[in-house]
């Protein structure tokens, strides 16, 4: 067992032993049933709904399907096209604790503190319909115009914050993001949109979708998109090298994708397939490369699942899911005038059988069973030849014990062991207390892991980076007091109040003659307060707004590089003119951050605004969105491996006009 394991296993032991006499003292004597009017029986629930997300009705805000000590929360199709979001950072950088930070080649996310720039893991699991689809080799999350779903066909984001290992395993580190896409009964026709935006952007898109009068659904869809982006003064580069055009880079921020994407389901069983292809030029000469050179990565990912649901027995659910994934990465660069090329593939699949059993009135059982070969992890470059594959194995499962009609109890445990990285135990458990109805107190602590991937454990390039193989896996223990109050299905109040802190953590840090190595080092802290406010009108109107503080320290107790002690988010939508427009205002803070140096990353706030109408001409959506109205200049923190570069300007005013027509 790896030492972050060994450093929490007496911990663990106590816990369990806590965990099983609870668990036998609950089921012999449970003081009273929960209140079935309001607190859903999951043995009819689906299989999103069994991993205890959110689900969301109509024109009401989610509310909760179990009491899970979690704090979700969700953007909705309606949100996606009242603020004119075009790719999953824009979603996600309006959501509660949550930032983006850009390095004009990806979109890094940030919350609870973590922030690091140019950090390819990120520590926050991405899914689709409940499908994992990080990559298997940087682990890395893709938000911009490199990942798998167009907005479009997205019909909820849900971010469910804090460790979530006990359901997730591995990487469920900090928090968790699920995209749930629509069904092609949400289109019921085939829509031909097209998309032109500032910096010669242009995007075309057709998709299908249907429910037969057999049951079927159907939902197909193909986009592509090319831009060829923007001009960069890099004061850093103007230094009268003559190779350096004055620290100009020119014809350097292109990119252009294709997306194909394809989901068909029946009622109790569905297969998606889902393809991305990105092609992004870079201009900010990242690892010391050439600058004003041509340097350019390449994504493509592609994926198939299937889901199977069946009930057992009267007090016995099933949910079988398989999934298969490929990731393939190609870079193209120069240094000293050299061509240097990179690439990186990775293949794998699992399955997992997971059940939900209420043989018990007074208690609600998940358990389950996992397996995934991650067959293929390889890196390839002038210097490097890297293949390491591996396994896994997890068993899991959680409780969730009535103790009175207003108080619970929801234990839960995890055991992964990995063929390469060693075993490792996650539990979790919390207290859900309604003192009054729709007062919603949760108490929860639970740990997670997180194993290095083979980019932190292996790479090197024989000029920035040396290989660490005795790299161990990372863990993190959060603790959390949640309140939630809803006046009704409209209005509802979020505060979070946690302390989480990190052992064994994996960061880069500098080894020998320039090099930097990843290692394990003695962790972190974070306390954070977010709060957030969400009311639906019954005239249209809908209002979300959140702030967040979070002071993150590294072992020395400094302030941890690119986080922001503040975030406040402001979301309004509202009808005009009879509901024949649709405006979507939005406003973003963010505080100052620490770049690592003497001078911080002055704050920003920004504002976007949407308009949008489906009165124009029949069967024709039109919106136009102007994202930074105000044309603010701002800046984001600079990946330590864009030395000299030490921040990245950020986009001005920019225009997105999109026309979608609908063919019944």
């Amino acid at each position: 067992m790896k030492k972050a394991s060994i450093c929490l296993s007496v911990k663990i032991r106590r816990l369990l032993i806590i965990v099983l006499a609870l668990f036998a003292l609950s089921s012999t004597n449970a003081i009273a049933k929960a209140d079935d009017a309001s607190r859903s029986d999951l043995t009819t629930a689906s299989l999103e709904q069994l991993l205890e997300l959110e689900v969301i009705t109509a024109s009401k805000i989610a509310r909760q399907v179990s009491d899970a000590p979690s704090a979700v929360s969700i953007v909705t199709a309606e949100d996606i096209k009242a603020y004119g979001y075009r790719t999953l950072a824009e979603i996600l950088n309006s959501m509660r604790g949550l930032n983006i930070t850009y390095d004009r080649a990806y979109d890094f996310l940030g919350g609870r503190g973590y922030s690091s720039p140019g950090d390819y893991s990120g520590r926050i699991m991405l899914l689709i319909d409940g499908v994992q689809v990080n990559d298997n080799v940087y682990n890395q999350s893709y938000f911009g115009n490199d990942g798998l779903v167009d907005t479009e066909l997205i019909d909820r984001v849900e971010y469910v914050s804090g460790p979530g290992s006990v359901s997730y395993g591995n990487n469920a580190f900090f928090g968790i993001v699920n995209i749930f896409t629509k069904k092609g009964a949400d289109l019921d026709s085939t829509q031909a949109a097209l998309s032109l935006g500032s910096y010669q952007t242009q995007k075309g898109r057709l998709s299908y979708g249907k429910r037969f009068d057999s049951g079927v659904d159907l939902l197909l869809s193909a986009s592509g998109l090319n831009s060829k982006g923007q001009n960069f003064y890099f004061p850093e580069f103007d230094n009268g090298d003559p190779t350096h055009n004055s620290g100009l880079a020119q014809n350097f921020d292109g990119q252009n994708n294709l997306r194909l994407f394809t989901k068909v389901q029946g009622d109790f069983w569905s297969i998606e397939t889902g393809y991305s292809q990105r092609h992004k030029d870079v201009p900010t000469a990242p690892y010391a490369s050439d600058f004003n050179s041509p340097y350019s990565y390449e994504d493509t990912t592609k994926f198939i699942s299937g889901q199977y649901h069946t009930n057992l027995s009267d007090h016995l659910k099933l949910s079988l899911q398989t999934d298969y994934s490929d990731y393939r990465f190609h870079q193209n660069s120069a240094f000293s005038g050299e061509i240097w090329q990179e690439a990186a593939s990775g293949s794998r699949w699992g399955t997992e059988a997971k059940f939900v059993g209420n043989w018990f009135s007074h208690h609600k059982l998940v358990f389950g069973i996992a397996y995934r070969n991650d067959y293929q992890r390889k890196i390839v470059n002038p210097v490097l030849l890297a293949d390491y594959g591996r396994q896994a194995i997890s068993l899991y499962g959680q409780d969730e014990i009535a103790l009175l009609n207003n108080l619970w109890l929801n234990v839960g445990a995890r055991y992964d062991h990995f063929t390469d990285d060693g075993d490792s135990i996650s539990p979790r458990v919390a207290i859900i207390y309604e003192p009054i109805p729709s007062y919603t107190l949760r108490l929860s602590h639970s740990i997670a892991h997180r194993t290095p991937t083979i980019f932190e454990k292996y790479y090197t390039d024989a000029s920035t980076q040396f290989p660490n193989a005795s790299l161990q896996m990372e863990s993190v223990a959060a603790t959390e007091l949640i309140l939630e109050h809803r006046w009704s299905n409209q209005t509802r109040l979020l505060a979070s109040l946690y302390h989480q802190a990190t052992e064994d953590s994996i960061a880069s840090t500098p080894y020998d003659s320039g090099f930097i190595q990843y290692s394990n080092g003695k962790g972190g802290y974070t306390n954070g307060l977010e709060l957030e406010f969400e009311h639906h009108s019954d005239n249209g109107l809908r209002l979300r707004t959140s702030y967040a503080y979070q002071d993150a320290r590294n072992p020395d107790g400094n302030w941890t590089i690119n986080s922001p002690h503040y975030l406040g988010k402001f979301n309004l939508s509202a009808p005009l003119y009879a509901n024949a427009v649709r405006t979507g205002l939005e406003i973003q803070a963010v505080s100052s951050r620490n770049n690592g140096l003497s001078r911080p990353i002055s704050g920003y706030a920004l504002a976007n605004l949407t308009v949008s109408t489906d009165r124009l001409l029949p069967n024709l959506d039109v919106s136009l969105t102007v994202r930074n109205l105000l044309d603010k200049r701002y800046e984001h923190s600079a990946p330590e491996y864009n030395t000299p570069i030490t921040t990245i300007e950020q986009d001005g005013r920019n225009v997105w006009l999109q026309l979608t027509y609908r063919l019944k």
